[in-house]
Order: structure tokens, then C-alpha cells, then sequence
């Protein structure tokens, strides 16, 4: 079964284009150590919950985005491995 890394930050809506960059240089690193795919979001439009939801668990402000990275691999023996 495919498995699957996901890293959600809060990014300022100021700083986007420093993050993508960043995510450039981090995406390759993953990418050249044997990780089969990787997907960067950022959200703009997403919805505080009561309970739980993305701004939450990253306690984003109101000038911040939600970003996130997902990385896939084979299976868990695999993302072990890279």
C-alpha cells in the first residue's frame, strides 16, 4: 500500500514565493533520495473548524496560509528507507 508524509504549515501570505522556492529545493531532496512523488497546496480559502481543522492544527493566523506537502513512496519499508 502507498504511504504517505504530510507536512502542514502555516505560511505567511507575504512570504509565499519564499516558500515555494523552498519547497523547490526540499521537493528535488526528496525526490533524489528515492520518494515517488511530491505535491505541494496552499490554501486560501480554508475554513477554520470548531474542533479541528487545518488552521487549527497549525494555530495559522489571519495573514497565513495553510501550505501543504505531500510525499509518497512504495510503502512504509520505502519511506523508511529514503
Amino acid at each position: 500500500m502507498t504511504y504517505v508524509d504530510a507536512i502542514i504549515s502555516p505560511v505567511r501570505r507575504d512570504r509565499l514565493e519564499e516558500y515555494i522556492e523552498l519547497a523547490r529545493g526540499w521537493t528535488a531532496i526528496w525526490r533524489d533520495h528515492g520518494a515517488l512523488s511530491t505535491v505541494e497546496y496552499a490554501g486560501d480559502d480554508v475554513p477554520e473548524g470548531k474542533l479541528t481543522s487545518f488552521p487549527l492544527a497549525v494555530k495559522a493566523n489571519e495573514d497565513e496560509l495553510v501550505c501543504i506537502s505531500l510525499i509518497t513512496y512504495r510503502d512504509r519499508a520505502h519511506r523508511d528507507e529514503v
